[in-house]
């Protein structure tokens, strides 16, 4: 089988098709991603699939380790647990912080609104980016380029798990945006000590939902 490409670069055309079927499980975790065979399924030059292949490895969605392949991660229990308690220990005061501010980003809003129209396409992959760029935006409110970084690395892993949720129709994704709008208003509202405890409600109730199915599959 050969994929097609978009009209955008081919670099960055092939990120997003690869992207695109890992998380939707078409490249199915486990499975080893090797620039050879990327090479032959698109017809690109291996230099372009090695780009491609690290770009993904960045991004949290390809895990190598030395002198082997590149693999879809396969998510386990303690892995997601402890994911999830970095992103509740960043996010949660984050929100805090903002609150007192009333304020947040241009950015911010303008990924909340992408969610809520990924919703109503059914887009899976469109509404899993615009969830972590929600978050991501709602951090760098913040202006603190440190901060940024560290939330960037626990959130680029977080992918496979937002994929999972989705794919496995594991939390409705209008319950996920009205969460979202409830953080975004307690923010702009003032209200430190809720905006926080609705972060974390958000990040328990994905969390849960996602523990329960791993311990039941």
């Amino acid at each position: 089988m050969t994929f097609e490409l978009d009209t955008r670069s081919v670099g960055e055309a092939l990120v997003v098709s690869l992207r695109e079927r890992i998380l939707t499980e078409d490249i199915p975790a486990g499975r080893p991603v090797t620039e050879a065979s990327v090479a032959s399924d698109y017809g690109v030059a291996r230099q372009t699939a090695k780009a491609a292949i690290e770009h993904l490895v960045a991004e949290g969605l390809l895990k190598r380790t030395a002198h082997r392949s590149a693999r879809v991660p396969v998510l386990d229990i303690a892995q997601v647990q402890d994911l999830y308690f970095a992103r509740r220990f960043i996010e949660s005061q984050a929100y805090g912080l903002l609150a007192r501010e009333r304020s947040y980003s241009d950015a911010a809003r303008e990924a909340h609104e992408t969610f809520r129209t990924a919703i109503a396409g059914n887009d899976l992959v469109t509404v899993v980016e615009a969830d972590i760029c929600l978050h991501t935006e709602l951090v760098h409110s913040l202006g603190s380029p440190h901060l940024d970084r560290a939330h960037r690395l626990v959130v680029n892993e977080m992918r496979l798990c937002l994929a999972q949720v989705q794919s496995h129709h594991l939390l409705d994704p209008a319950v996920i945006h009205e969460e979202h709008s409830g953080i975004l208003t307690a923010i702009t509202e003032g209200d430190h000590d809720r905006a926080v405890r609705l972060g974390d409600e958000h990040l328990q109730h994905a969390e849960q939902r996602l523990l329960d199915y791993l311990r039941n599959r």
